[in-house]
């Protein structure tokens, strides 16, 4: 009855009830969580998103909403117990509209993040949401999760991004918030809720977004440091040097560019010998004549960073560099940083962490978390690489180089090492992934406790019932 009801919402080639169809929604990327479902279903428009979320009010269905499925946090899968119903997005795909006029670009939830930035170029415009899974991941992942990337330092999360969304509450009524307006002071600016909350409070079926004008010139390098703290103060430097330049700024420690050499050979370090620490970092402006080689070749945005990069090498806090001399160089430099998460996955099952602190406390954290790791096991590589940008690390350890038979056993040591250290600097335990299953225990003890009640309000006004993504960020 249940099954036929769904059927005849959604048609049948759009629901999979069949096991071996099924696994590629029931497990996540890293292989942490792997769930069972009743069925997939596989809406193609709004319409159908609604009719399924008021027939799963009215008769109790546990619904799943997934985006590209690569989330790394167990938030798009469904628990053990077979009786969920996967609501994947991914046939929802299509680009409603776009408008140069307004900068603004219209898509369906499921539309793959590598596919709006196509869209957008082809308008001579750009979207800056920039993440190492941009060809499987899709939109409304990204909001749900408010994602972040490399680019947050110049252009803000996903929700900076967001000018509006078209929303399924459970019940099966459409909010629709869908506007391109970039000022709307009408009360409440609802969509806030919906981002960010990995779709226990809605379903994001569409969203309005904002684009920028195409960037013309790009200088990208690689620079090896003495340290974190280092890094903090070449940032501060390039921005003053550069003014609203700065699109990227990346931390590359020395173990996470071994590992990516040696699990992606093509993807080789372009300082060597490599260095115990470096950053990438990429200066970037619409001007075009910042991209014009002039007479004697060279160009002018280039020649900025190597005027920064000399000057930094006079002050000792730059000991090697390299600058991409063309779009090739440039982006095998960000291929190495793609390749990352890939790579400690290949070479290892990682202690993986997505935590936040304060731009100025990055260096504290990190010699703090190192010491704290070491102490437990002096032989780890610790491979803490990100966005040094914005304050969020990837503070990620794999066991020493051959494996260690005892590295089940230290993980949790490790982990609770790091989220020490995390705490002494008033730090996030989840800056860009959210928390999904993963994290929701250890919510509980570091949210503020009337904001984890409001939290628990929210819930319930749009979801009393807790039918929508159970599990996931606030449990009991």
């Amino acid at each position: 009855m249940i099954l036929e009801h769904l059927t005849d919402i959604v048609g049948t080639k759009n629901i999979i009830t069949n096991k071996d169809d099924m696994a590629p929604f029931l497990e996540d990327w890293r292989g942490n969580y792997k769930g069972d479902a009743t069925a997939i279903l596989l809406p193609t428009n709004t319409q159908m998103v609604s009719s399924i979320l008021k027939f799963a009010d009215e008769h109790d269905l546990y619904i799943v909403p997934q985006g590209g499925n690569t989330g790394l946090v167990g938030g798009g899968i469904p628990d053990a117990s077979g009786r969920m119903f996967v609501l994947s997005l991914s046939r929802m795909n299509a680009i409603r509209d776009i408008s140069a006029d307004n900068r603004s670009i219209v898509v369906e939830s499921g539309c793959i993040l590598q596919n709006i930035h196509e869209a957008a170029e082809a308008h001579d415009l750009y979207f800056p949401l920039n993440l190492a899974a941009k060809g499987s991941c899709s939109i409304g992942g990204n909001l749900s999760t408010n994602a972040g990337g490399i680019n947050v330092l110049r252009y803000g999360n996903t929700r900076d991004l967001c000018l509006g969304i078209e929303v399924v509450l459970m019940g099966g009524k459409v909010m629709n918030l869908l506007t391109s307006l970039r000022k709307d002071n009408t009360g409440y600016d609802l969509k806030h809720l919906f981002i960010g909350a990995e779709g226990t409070l809605g379903i994001i079926t569409a969203a309005s977004l904002k684009l920028f004008p195409k960037p013309k010139a790009r200088a990208t390098a690689m620079a090896a440091i003495p340290d974190p703290q280092t890094g903090v103060a070449l940032l501060s430097a390039l921005k003053n040097a550069t003014g609203d330049l700065v699109e990227a700024f990346e931390l590359m420690p020395g173990d996470i560019l071994k590992v990516i050499g040696k699990q992606f050979p093509n993807y080789p370090c372009p300082l060597q010998p490599v260095p115990e620490m470096a950053l990438l970092f990429e200066i970037g402006s619409s001007d075009s004549d910042l991209a014009t080689e002039s007479e004697d070749g060279t160009v002018p945005i280039i020649e900025k960073l190597n005027a920064f990069l000399a000057d930094e090498f006079e002050t000792g806090r730059i000991i090697d560099a390299v600058v991409a001399q063309n779009e090739t160089q440039r982006q095998a430099m960000w291929n190495i940083r793609e390749h990352a998460p890939e790579s400690t996955k290949r070479e290892s099952w990682p202690v993986n962490t997505d935590i936040s602190v304060a731009v100025s406390d990055i260096g504290r954290f990190y010699a703090d978390a190192s010491r704290r790791v070491k102490e437990i096991d002096p032989t780890v590589r610790i491979c803490g690489y990100g966005h040094l940008g914005d304050g969020n690390i990837h503070f990620n350890v794999i066991e020493r180089e051959g494996g260690d038979e005892g590295w089940a056993q230290k993980r949790g040591a490790i982990f609770d090492a790091i989220y020490e250290a995390l705490y002494e600097c008033n730090g996030s335990i989840s800056a860009e992934h959210g928390i999904g299953a993963m994290k929701a225990e250890q919510l509980k003890l570091v949210k503020d406790p009337v904001a984890l009640e409001a939290m628990h309000m929210v819930k319930t006004a749009f979801d009393p019932k807790g039918l929508l993504n159970p599990g996931k960020v606030l449990i009991s």
